[in-house]
């Protein structure tokens, strides 16, 4: 396995910071843990916003409402760092925040046993992250998070890849400068290194289940309106390289507005969207070349009264170029939820639609939906084999909580090709299974068993199952059998 030497420069700097976290983390967690474990929130405690744990970006925590309050008087150790003045009246201001990760894997025939050298195997993921956010007045910000991702004894297919290795990197640095248009106007001007986060985040996140999440470097303006917000971007994706500082690429370019707001004349919210990319170099269903491609959609979604029922429905439609073809490509999703009347088990079921559009035939136009850049984790299943392009996946689930703190859930997908003629893909938009050798259309079916635990403020733990089911797609087009995928995973974030 090619680890580096423990002499590296890198992997030394990279283990003396993860090692002080750690050994700072677990004399906090025997200490003050009796204390946060206490139900509810005593009067004495302050006003803090919740931690984005996951895919809301850490950068959105605002800690200014600890201005004013005696930290050392808290219950909770890390006040402390969450609001440092560094003038009298508060105005400037300093954040200190961090997350530790650990989590253990393990697949059963990898990829329907497609794998090598190893079909299945276990294996662990370690990442760390830190925080630091300075504030200068309300107009001015410098917000920077650093990551350390690793992966010991993993020998699936890609083994130690830059999805799952990155030792030492900048995952945020950007700067914020905040112009106000009086009371109900404002736009602040963003430039670095940062998380993209859009909607629903189908075709634009970080994916932070995946242990190197996505970011890019470049600009955005994020103009607020009243209620409403118009975010214009330009950005290049940034490459990982697992041992030098990564660096982006002008052959992957996002640009585009993004805008978000409530209708007002009906009570629904709404998302309306223009996303362009300019890729140097793709192939989709033996059509290449430069991929100059638009993707204009939206969004809508709600509750209707106090009914219980909850809707959401997002679609987009793609033009442009891949070499010399022409692009048509359109996809759409609905959901159906209802909330039961059981408050003690709080249960939500719903049903969904999914569907992208493929290739009608090899060479020539495209007709392949292109995912852009995803949260894929969050829909299609979480075993992440399948890629919203080319696919038609009906699905439902149950979510419910039978005790405090505990989240249980239960998610049934189908998945079929939408064209015969077009490779199967999976969550990087990469071809899984190519797809002209079979007309074939049904791939499988997916079920996933998730838990989540909330043992304090600071301590999530997560547990989940995962099986695939395969179709008479994947008997036809190489190794096929079922796929079963275990995780837990356990982290603190302060």
């Amino acid at each position: 396995m090619a680890f580096v030497s423990p002499t590296h420069p890198t992997r030394r700097l990279c283990l003396a910071i993860i090692g002080g976290v750690a050994l700072q983390s677990l004399s906090l967690v025997q200490n003050v843990v009796p204390v946060w474990a206490q139900a509810g929130q005593t009067a004495s405690e302050p006003n803090r916003p919740a931690y984005q744990i996951g895919s809301a970006g850490r950068f959105n925590e605002d800690w200014s409402s600890l201005r004013g309050v005696d930290l050392g008087k808290t219950d909770d150790f890390w006040d402390r760092l969450k609001f440092i003045p560094l003038t009298e009246d508060g105005s400037v201001w300093f954040t200190l925040g961090g997350q530790a990760r650990e989590r253990a894997e393990y697949f059963r025939q990898f990829q329907f046993g497609a794998s090598e050298p190893k079909q299945s195997d276990a294996y662990l993921l370690s990442r760390f992250r830190l925080t630091a956010d300075l504030h200068v007045t309300p107009y001015f910000r410098m917000f920077a998070e650093g990551k350390s991702a690793f992966a010991l004894d993993r020998e699936l297919q890609g083994g130690r890849t830059t999805a799952f290795v990155d030792e030492f990197d900048l995952l945020n640095g950007f700067a914020d400068i905040m112009i106000p248009f009086g009371e109900q106007a404002s736009a602040t001007l963003r430039g670095g290194r940062q998380e993209l986060i859009f909607g629903s985040q189908r075709l634009v996140g970080p994916g932070d289940f995946t242990q190197v999440p996505r970011t890019f470097d470049g600009g955005e303006a994020i103009v607020r309106i009243a209620d409403w917000t118009i975010i214009p971007v330009w950005a290049q994706v940034v490459v990982v390289d697992k041992y030098r500082f990564n660096e982006s690429t002008s052959d992957q370019k996002l640009f585009g507005v993004y805008s978000t707001g409530p209708l007002h004349v009906l009570p629904v919210n709404l998302d309306l969207y223009w996303l362009g990319v300019n890729n140097a170099r793709v192939s989709f269903n033996a059509t290449a070349g430069r991929e100059e491609r638009q993707t204009l959609g939206g969004r809508v979604w709600g509750k209707v009264g106090a009914t219980g029922l909850d809707f959401e429905v997002e679609g987009a439609s793609q033009f442009g170029t891949v070499g010399r073809g022409d692009i048509a490509a359109s996809m759409a999703t609905a959901v159906v939820g209802y909330s039961l009347p059981v408050p003690r088990l709080s249960p939500r079921v719903y049903l969904e639609f999914d569907y992208a559009s493929g290739d009608k035939k090899p060479g020539g136009d495209v007709g392949t939906f292109n995912q852009l850049f995803p949260n894929a984790h969050s829909f299609l299943g979480y075993i992440d084999y399948i890629g919203r392009q080319n696919i038609i996946s009906p699905n439902a689930g149950l979510t419910m909580t039978p005790v405090h703190n505990l989240t249980l859930s239960l998610q049934h997908y189908f998945f079929w090709r939408d064209s015969d003629r077009d490779a199967l893909y999976n969550k990087s938009g990469a071809v899984l299974r190519p797809g002209t050798a079979t007309t074939a259309r049904y791939v499988g079916a997916e079920i996933d068993l998730l838990a989540n635990y909330t043992f304090t403020r600071h301590i999530l733990g997560y547990a989940g199952y995962s099986r695939f089911f395969i179709g008479e797609f994947i008997r036809e087009t190489g190794p096929h059998k079922d796929s079963d995928f275990l995780y837990a995973a356990i982290q603190y974030t302060f």
